[in-house]
C-alpha cells in the first residue's frame, strides 16, 4: 500500500556534503546478520596433548589440529609527546543519538562509544583482530570454542576490576530482547553475536540465558559457538561486545549520559548541542592514552568545519566536495596537510522489491537501464570517488568483485515504462544526498517519468529505514570489518535487521549461510561472488560508488591511523611540541 514519510517535503536541491568517517561502523546504521541454520550444541574436541603450539598475534582459525593462541600485542613505546595534549574535532552537529553499546546504529554515535567502551577484542591498523581488554585467546581446533584470559588490571573508569562475570552480564545483556522492545531481530548484537550458542534463541525470546558465555574463572571467559564462524573474533570488535559495568547500567535507562565506561577514554562532561569532553583514564589497561582531552564540538558550534579548521579551531577535518581542488592545488598550504585513504564505504540506491510499482521488476530494471551510474563519481563527484560495479569493495578478503549489471539502455527502459507505470510519480527519499536530485532530472529527462524527491529529517529517516517504509531511497554503508558479509548479508540476507529493502530470495540466503561458516578463504569468497551476482540480478540495487576519505589533519598531531574503516581509536594520537 501507499508509503507516507513522516517529517518529509519536496526538495527542490540539495548540496552532497563528504562527511569525516569517524569510526569502523556502518553508516548511516548497525548491523549485519550473520547465518541462519538450526542452533546445534558443538561436539566437544579432546583437549591437545603434547608440546603447546605456536603463538601468533593473528591469524585464521584453523578447520583442525591443535589449537590457535592469539597473544595481546606488546605496549607501544611511548612518544616524545609534550605540552597540551588536547584534540579538537567536530562531531555531528546533532550530537551523539545514544552512547548505550547493544543499541548504538549510527557511525557518529559508535565513534564515540568506542572511545568510551571496549570489548575483548580490537581491529589493529591492518584491520587484524588482537586481544583489547583480553590479554590472551585461545580458539580450539575446531573453530568452536574460544577462551579468552582477561588482563589482570582491566578496570572500568571508577577503579572497579573487570571480571568474567561482567563479560558474561554485558553478553547477555546485548542479547536481551526486552532493550528493544521484545524484538530480539532489532539487535545489533542478532548481527554481531548470533553465532554464540544460544544467542539466537534468545533474541527470539526462546530462552533467558545464554549458554554459550560461560564463566571459568575470576580472569577467564570462556565462549562456545552453535556453528565455526572465522569471521567471529571480527565481528567481537564491534560495540554490542563492548562491556559495561552492570551497577552502571542499573542506574536506569539514561544511564549512558554519565556512563562507568571500560575504554581509554572517560566521558568527564557532554554539553547538549554544544560540546562533548571526553579525558584520558589512565587506568586502561592497554595502555593510557598519551592524548589528555578530546574536544567534539556539537550543535551549532560542529557547523562549518573547513572553515574552522583553517583559523586553527580543529586539528582534523573531512574535505568537502567544494574545497577539494582548492586544497590539492599544487601552491595551496594545506596541501602537505592532506591525507588520503579509500574506504570500506560506500553509496547505493535501493529499490524496494516490496513497494508498487517495484514489486514489477521489469519496471526494476528498467530504472537501472535508465540511469548512468558510473557519471556521478565521475561527473557529478569529480572523480574523487571510485566507480561501484558491484556490491563489495575491492580488496575485501584480498580479492576484486567484478560484477555485471543491466547495460544503460536508456531507449528500451523509456518504452518498459511508459508501458508499466500507471502515471503516479516515483518517491525518492533522502536524509541528505543529492544524488536523488540527479535521479529526478534523468527520469524525468531521459525516461518521461515524473518523480518527486523528499527530504527527510535524519531520526525520521532512520526509522523509515529501518519499519521498511522507503520505496527508492539512497543508502550510504560503512563496513564493521573487512568481509563481504558486512555488505552483502548486512544489506540482503532475509535475516538481517539491516535488510532495509525486505528483500528475500532463498539462494541469497544459502549462499549467504554456507560463506559465514566456510572456513576456506577462496571457497568463501566464490560464495560471496555468486551471492553478489544473484543479488545484482533480482535489480534490487543500483551501486553508485565506493567514498574516498580526504582529511586535513594538523602537522602537530601524531599517531592518527587511517584505515579502510575510518579512525578506529585516539588513544595513540599525540600532539607534538
Amino acid at each position: 500500500m501507499p508509503l507516507r514519510a513522516r517529517s518529509a517535503r519536496p526538495l527542490a536541491s540539495l548540496v552532497l556534503a563528504l562527511t569525516l568517517l569517524l569510526g569502523g561502523c556502518r553508516l548511516p546504521l548497525g548491523g549485519r546478520s550473520a547465518t541462519t541454520p538450526t542452533v546445534a550444541e558443538p561436539t566437544p574436541t579432546p583437549a591437545a596433548v603434547g608440546p603447546p603450539p605456536p603463538t601468533t598475534t593473528a591469524g585464521t582459525i584453523p578447520t583442525t589440529g591443535p589449537e590457535t593462541i592469539i597473544e595481546a600485542p606488546p605496549p607501544a613505546p611511548a612518544p616524545p609527546a609534550t605540552g597540551e595534549q588536547r584534540l579538537t574535532l567536530a562531531g555531528s552537529p546533532d550530537g551523539p543519538l545514544t552512547l548505550d553499546p547493544a543499541l548504538v546504529r549510527d557511525a557518529d554515535s559508535a565513534f564515540i562509544v568506542r572511545q568510551i567502551f571496549r570489548g575483548l577484542v580490537r581491529l589493529d591498523t591492518s584491520l587484524q583482530p588482537v586481544p583489547d581488554l583480553a590479554e590472551r585467546i585461545r580458539i580450539s581446533g575446531d573453530g568452536l570454542t574460544y577462551t579468552f584470559e582477561l588482563r589482570d588490571r582491566a578496570s572500568f573508569h571508577d577503579g572497579r576490576l573487570l571480571t568474567a562475570e561482567d563479560v558474561k552480564y554485558s553478553l547477555e545483556r546485548a542479547t536481551d530482547p526486552a532493550l528493544v522492545g521484545g524484538d530480539g531481530r532489532q539487535l545489533p548484537a542478532w548481527a554481531y553475536l548470533r553465532d554464540i550458542l544460544g544467542a539466537e534463541e534468545r533474541m527470539a525470546g526462546q530462552r533467558p540465558d545464554l549458554p554459550g558465555v560461560e564463566v571459568v574463572d575470576t580472569l577467564t571467559v570462556r565462549i562456545r559457538l552453535a556453528r565455526p564462524a572465522p569471521d567471529f573474533l571480527e565481528k567481537l570488535t564491534a560495540p554490542p561486545a563492548f562491556i559495561v559495568d552492570r551497577w552502571d547500567v542499573a542506574q536506569g535507562d539514561d544511564w549512558w549520559r554519565q556512563p562507568n565506561g571500560s575504554g581509554p577514554f572517560v566521558l568527564d562532561r557532554w554539553e547538549e548541542q554544544r560540546l562533548l569532553v571526553l579525558r584520558a583514564y589512565p587506568g586502561y589497561a592497554p595502555g593510557a592514552p598519551v592524548l589528555q582531552e578530546v574536544d567534539i564540538r556539537l550543535g551549532a558550534d560542529a557547523l562549518e568545519p573547513m572553515n574552522q579548521y583553517e583559523r586553527g579551531q580543529l586539528d582534523l577535518v573531512s574535505v568537502p566536495l567544494w574545497a577539494l581542488d582548492r586544497v590539492q592545488a599544487p601552491n595551496s598550504p594545506l596541501r602537505q596537510e592532506l591525507r588520503v585513504q579509500p574506504l570500506f564505504a560506500g553509496s547505493f540506491v535501493l529499490l524496494n522489491p516490496n513497494i508498487p510499482p517495484l514489486d514489477d521488476p521489469a519496471v526494476r530494471r528498467a530504472l537501472i537501464q535508465g540511469f548512468e551510474r558510473e557519471k556521478i563519481a565521475r561527473v557529478s563527484l569529480n572523480g574523487v570517488v571510485e566507480p561501484a560495479s558491484g556490491l563489495v569493495p575491492n580488496g575485501m578478503l584480498g580479492h576484486d568483485w567484478p560484477a555485471t549489471l543491466p547495460p544503460y539502455d536508456p531507449a528500451t527502459a523509456r518504452t518498459v515504462l511508459q508501458s508499466r507505470l500507471s502515471g503516479e510519480p516515483l518517491l525518492l527519499y533522502t536524509a541528505g544526498s543529492s544524488v536523488p536530485v540527479t535521479l529526478k532530472q534523468v527520469y524525468e529527462r531521459d525516461l518521461g517519468i515524473e518523480t518527486e524527491v523528499l527530504l527527510m529529517e535524519w531520526p525520521d529517516y532512520l526509522q523509515d529505514l529501518t519499519d521498511r517504509r522507503l520505496p527508492i531511497f539512497v543508502l550510504s554503508w560503512v563496513a564493521d570489518y573487512p568481509d563481504p558479509a558486512s555488505f552483502l548479508t548486512a544489506l540482503f540476507h532475509s535475516g538481517s535487521p539491516d535488510n532495509y529493502l525486505g528483500y528475500h530470495n532463498p539462494e541469497v540466503d544459502r549462499l549467504l549461510d554456507q560463506a559465514a561458516q566456510e572456513p576456506d578463504e577462496r571457497v568463501r569468497a566464490q560464495l560471496y561472488a555468486e551471492a553478489q551476482q544473484r543479488i545484482l540480478d533480482d535489480f534490487v540495487v543500483i551501486p553508485l560508488y565506493w567514498d574516498v576519505s580526504y582529511l586535513l589533519v594538523k602537522p602537530n598531531v601524531q599517531g592518527l591511523e587511517l584505515t579502510p574503516l575510518g579512525i578506529l581509536g585516539l588513544e595513540r594520537v599525540w600532539i607534538s611540541g
